[in-house]
């Protein structure tokens, strides 16, 4: 009898522990605020900037600008910098066959979470005084910009020049969303399964492992 009981006791001791270690439920995506005055006219061969505010900061983990011209239907987009609590991104240089331009603002939140600007269109003009009543794009910096392919591939953007290089997003910046989207989440990263750490039975020292089963990764729409 005595054996038994010993072994009855461990049982129940590691047991418990394990039980109350069951994963908690993902917590719920920060929730972005995007604002951002549309640009109706930009001026060919000069770089145009957008800004815009996003809100609450402390959250803000990335500044988008996705655009592309009458010419071709990809999105492209270009990462956005904070400068003065607004956050900037200089576009590279339209020609003048390539309007209208479509482009929309996106807030991306330190959990991986997604706030989007509805789409603008903007004119593109020989100079500033041919936009007339048209909100004008202010003058960004010359300077040839890199910009990030959401098809993948490397084809410059169809009606741009000064472009520095271009970066299929699935290779840097959307890789290494899509993977912190899955730990933050609990969903929506690579296909497969991810294995997580989430607690421990501290009263016998043993782990709980929570099998979370993943889908695609959340990617903005080529709209």
């Amino acid at each position: 009898m005595k054996p038994f009981f010993a072994s009855s006791l461990v049982i129940v001791l590691v047991a418990g522990p394990i039980a109350s270690a069951a994963p908690q439920d993902a917590a719920a995506p920060t929730t972005l605020a995007v604002a951002h005055t549309p640009v109706g006219c930009m001026v060919a061969g000069t770089n145009p900037q957008v800004d815009a505010g996003i809100t609450p900061e402390a959250q803000v983990r990335a500044g988008r600008v996705y655009f592309h011209s009458a010419l071709g239907d990809s999105f492209y987009y270009v990462e956005m910098t904070p400068e003065a609590g607004r956050y900037v991104g200089v576009l590279p240089k339209p020609r003048l066959d390539a309007g209208p331009i479509t482009y929309y603002v996106e807030g991306v939140g330190r959990d991986y979470a997604q706030s989007q600007t509805p789409e603008a269109r903007a004119i593109v003009v020989e100079k500033t005084e041919d936009c007339k009543d048209k909100p004008v794009a202010a003058l960004g910096p010359a300077d040839p910009v890199r910009v990030f392919s959401i098809a993948g591939g490397t084809a410059l953007p169809a009606g741009f020049t000064g472009v520095s290089s271009v970066v299929a997003a699935g290779a840097g910046a959307g890789a290494a969303a899509a993977t912190g989207a899955a730990v933050a989440a609990g969903g929506g990263g690579t296909s497969g399964t991810t294995i997580a750490i989430i607690g421990g039975a501290v009263a016998v020292g043993v782990a709980t492992i929570a099998i979370v089963k993943t889908g695609n990764p959340p990617a903005s729409p080529s709209r």
